[in-house]
């Protein structure tokens, strides 16, 4: 790293006087004399503020004051500010300045100022290093503590473009990974992770940067965990010994990990194993005391701080609210070392029977913000009083229990663990990290880099529990196929049921057995035991088909069948999965269009279907919440008809599942017609194949802010319609902006002039991503597309319901209709464009296999227009004479490439001529 030269440019002799004599501060209140001479502590605190906390630095400078410095003890601080997050601070600057710390009355921070350092880096270790020298040369003492204030994020490096969340809180960012390993139920209140993109406000809020410990915003840089156990050993170097008493004020630092890195540096280390407030620790309650008693040694000072931050939020100066601290003996680390490295021992001697055991208690264990920073301590106790597990694992997690808190929370690794708070009752104060398997293998190369998992065995149990040595089966899921296959299991109707299982371990077995048992009266076979042959290899995933079940025929609807499955093979252990499914109505089909929508209760449904009312539409529903997934089956029953797809916004009920998207594909591919409507829908396709090969668009942007479309072409072009208030569905907070490719057609587009005109405030739906308040259009302005490339699709980048006048959203619900169930003339225009379309193949799909998916595209229109000719035929003798010139309008080009249906339908209309009729 660079080396930040941060003395003055004066002359050396002057410089001598400025450190050797005196420093006058800023505001000419106050002279520190320099070097102070020895004390018994000099109270280091490190404020990485250059980030959204630096607003906080003067408030706890200011407690400081209360009590300020002694005869007996040194309090000084170096402070890294932004400058961008001031609003709420009496201090304006940014850079990097240190401060010795007075004792006055005044309720601002009024310490005189040493040094104005510039802008520094807080990430880089030698900032750290050269203030800890600094400190020493100037305030030199019998113990140094030193407190790292910034957020904090475990070992963690955590980048926050790869999260589903980021919510700010105190002194951490809540960002987890998902947990529950093997896809087991999580903790309430964890926060789940997917690997997406952070909105846009948070972006400009948090930098792309990686968090560990020390974020720099100016720099976008942080400190990782090894990086910060080496700086720990230099700054052990320049102080000639241990740091006394090591301290985060910052969220989830009091970790196993990080002890272990702090321990060769350091006699003992306090933290919080979960988020801090962001008023962080009470100064002036922690001043008032080591003033009171500077004999004591850095546990007694953690156990000072420990209590008196959970006093604070017990009702105290900084409030009500549950939180956790610890104090980690440093002295005990070898110990924790050994029988840490004997508990996972014995979980891996054990793990055939152990294994099912270690992951239940793993769920049930107290978990942080992080779903995968569990309570270690809390763990262990778990599987101490767990009867089922096998007693030198018993035996080997109770040592470590009784190692980590002691006789009675003293004396042990955890000197001692402070907490107020029901959500913190189990906490041992020591959390470890515990991922999933999924977490394991997202993080594993990264945590292997940990001091930790270098030195004692912790990294090699997770990875036996994640792909143990053996054959190991879970049923991932249990798949009920109807005889209709509409979705609905329905009264006196058969069922196939398919078991979904995964091998976790690093073996397999041939045979298994499965079995399914239910006391339900409405079935006619209530147990089925089913032998599996042809096992999932390791690391895969099989379905198998299992059991076959028969519905009597008086089961009433809405019954609730309830079953449990079960998994059972030689030398593995078993698995099990209790389920229900409901009896419902069998799927009609009694109109020509069938519109999809999730909740039924939710304020956009009841205006869609008074929109298909109103504009004279017969259409049937399915409402995926209660029906389930969209499913090939049921879109093929309106293989003549249109489909009508609402998805309301991107949460994880509303967006479309990777298998709805196929079945919507393939329907399209078999000439199908269908209609994309909504926000956000163009957002959860944008890394989808499916937004460019068959809906010919490119997503653009996630909100564009503008409420106004207008009509284009000879799509209602040139009227304007709005997207809020009114009486329409007043939902659209979140409008996407597409761009068209090459095969689609704009007939909407955004109108730039009506941007923020509406209050997203005031609009129905979630809020679970934030919005643009400053957007606009940034590329084509297009709101919706159309294509006609022998399929037929709508995809709207808001939604229609939205539409605020009755008489608008029944006027283009009826422009809708007409283009979904066009005439004939215009089918053979839509087959020839089609037909003589170049076949190119691309980056998803080679030439051939485009080649027959028109193949199968065009048979399926042609099949469907010969249907519907010799239906209208019946009725209209002009029909031959329309339908041969609409051959004869097509271009060249596409009267050659439709010349095959040509040569069909003109043969069917001679036909039908020469005999009157057709047959």
């Amino acid at each position: 790293m660079n080396k930040f030269n941060y003395k003055t440019k004066l002359p050396n002799v002057i410089l001598m006087l400025l450190f050797f004599f005196a420093a006058v501060t800023s505001f000419g209140q106050e002279i520190v004399q320099m070097p102070q001479p020895e004390k018994e502590w000099t109270f280091m605190i490190f404020m990485a503020a250059d980030n959204n906390l630096e607003a906080a630095s003067s408030i706890d400078i200011n407690e400081l004051e209360k009590y300020g410095s002694t005869d007996k003890v040194n309090y000084v601080a170096q402070i890294d500010r932004n400058g961008g997050y001031s609003n709420q601070s009496e201090l304006k600057w940014s850079g990097t300045r240190r401060f010795y710390v007075v004792k006055d009355k005044s309720k601002k921070m009024t310490s005189p100022m040493i040094e104005d350092l510039g802008d520094l880096d807080s990430a880089d270790p030698l900032t750290l290093t050269e203030y800890v020298s600094w400190a020493k040369e100037n305030f030199p003492a019998k113990k140094y503590a030193l407190i790292l204030w910034n957020h904090g994020t475990g070992w963690k490096e955590i980048s926050p473009s790869m999260d589903e969340s980021a919510i700010e809180e105190g002194r951490g960012f809540e960002i987890g990974l998902g947990s529950g390993f093997g896809g087991m139920p999580q903790n309430a209140g964890a926060i789940k992770q997917t690997k997406q993109d952070l909105p846009e406000s948070l972006k400009n809020i948090i930098p792309n940067i990686s968090y560990n410990i020390s974020y720099d915003y100016t720099s976008n840089t942080s400190m990782d965990i090894p990086t910060l156990a080496e700086t720990l050993v230099r700054v052990k170097g320049v102080l000639g010994k241990p740091i006394e008493m090591l301290g985060f004020d910052a969220c989830l630092m009091q970790m196993a990990e990080v002890g272990w890195a702090a321990a060769p540096s350091a006699k003992c280390q306090v933290g919080s194993p979960d988020l801090e407030p962001e008023r962080g620790w009470p100064y002036d309650m922690i001043s008032k005391e080591l003033n009171a008693n500077p004999e004591m040694d850095g546990i007694a000072l953690g156990k000072v701080i420990a209590e008196a931050y959970t006093k604070s939020y017990s009702g105290g100066s900084q409030g009500n609210t549950a939180v956790a601290i610890s104090v980690m003996d440093f002295s005990r680390v070898e110990d924790f070392r050994s029988d840490l490295n004997a508990f996972c021992d014995a979980v891996i001697r054990n793990i055939s029977k152990d294994i099912d055991r270690v992951e239940e208690n793993r769920n049930k264990t107290l978990m942080y913000s992080y779903s995968d920073y569990i309570d270690l301590g809390h763990f262990l106790a778990l599987m101490a009083q767990d009867k089922a597990v096998s007693a030198s694992t018993k035996t080997s997690a109770l040592n470590l229990l009784k190692t980590i808190c002691g006789n009675r929370g003293e004396g042990g690794f955890v000197a001692r663990v402070a907490s107020n708070g029901d959500k913190f009752k189990n906490t041992r104060g020591l959390s470890i990290f515990f991922p999933t398997r999924m977490g394991f293998n997202s993080y594993k190369t990264r945590y292997k880099a940990q001091p930790m998992t270098r030195e004692t065995k912790w990294f090699e149990f997770l990875g036996e529990l994640a792909k143990p040595n053996m054959p190991y089966f879970k049923l991932e899921d249990i798949k009920y196929i109807d005889n209709n296959k509409d979705g609905r299991i329905a009264a006196g109707e058969k069922v196939e049921g398919k078991v979904i299982i995964k091998n976790f371990g690093r073996k397999t077995i041939e045979n298994a057995v499965v079995t399914f048992e239910s006391k339900s009266k409405y079935l006619e076979e209530k147990k089925q035991v089913v032998e599996l042959s042809g096992m999932p290899a390791p690391g895969r995933s099989k379905t198998l088909d299992a059991f076959k079940l028969k519905i009597t025929e008086d089961a009433p609807v809405h019954e609730e069948i309830s079953y449990v499955v079960t998994l059972k093979g030689k030398g593995i252990p078993d698995s099990t999965v209790t389920g229900s499914f409901f009896i419902k109505e069998a799927f009609s089909s009694t109109g020509n269009a069938l519109l999809i929508f999730t909740d039924g209760f939710s304020p956009a449904v009841p205006v869609l279907q008074q929109m298909f009312q109103d504009a004279g539409i017969q259409f049937d529903s399915w409402d995926r919440s209660i029906d389930g997934d969209i499913r090939p089956e049921v879109l093929k029953r309106y293989s003549d008809g249109w489909v009508f797809v609402c998805v309301q916004d991107s949460t994880p009920e509303q967006s479309l599942t990777d298998d709805e998207i196929d079945a919507i594909d393939q329907f399209l591919k078999v000439g199908g017609r269908i209609v994309l409507d909504g926000q956000d829908l163009a957002f959860s396709l944008r890394d989808h194949d499916f937004l460019l090969t068959r809906c010919k668009a490119i997503f653009v942007q996630d909100d564009v802010n503008v409420h106004v479309v207008s009509g284009v072409g000879n799509f209602l072009k040139g009227q304007a319609f709005q997207i809020f208030g009114g009486d329409g569905a007043n939902n659209q907070k979140w409008p996407d902006e597409i761009d068209p490719q090459t095969g689609a057609e704009v007939i909407f587009k955004y109108e730039e002039g009506a941007r923020d005109i509406a209050d997203e405030r005031e609009m129905n739906g979630p809020d679970h991503k934030a919005g643009s308040f400053t957007r606009g259009i940034t590329s084509s302005g297009a709101a919706a597309i159309r294509v006609r490339d022998g399929y037929r699709l709508m995809l709207f980048g808001f939604a229609i319901e939205s539409i605020n006048n009755a008489a608008q959203r029944k006027q283009i619900m009826s422009e809708i209709a007409d283009f979904m169930k066009p005439d004939t003339e215009s089918e053979i225009k839509n087959y020839a464009r089609a037909a003589g379309r170049r076949v190119a193949g691309d980056n998803h799909r080679s030439i051939e296999r485009v080649m027959v998916e028109r193949a199968d595209l065009l048979s399926s229109v042609e099949e469907r227009l010969i249907k519907e000719i010799k239906e209208a035929a019946k009725k209209d003798p002009t029909l031959k004479e329309r339908l041969l010139a609409s051959f004869d309008k097509l271009s060249q080009k596409e009267k050659k490439a439709a010349a095959k249906i040509e040569r069909n339908i003109r043969a069917l209309l001679e036909f039908s001529g020469e005999h009157d009729k057709l047959k």
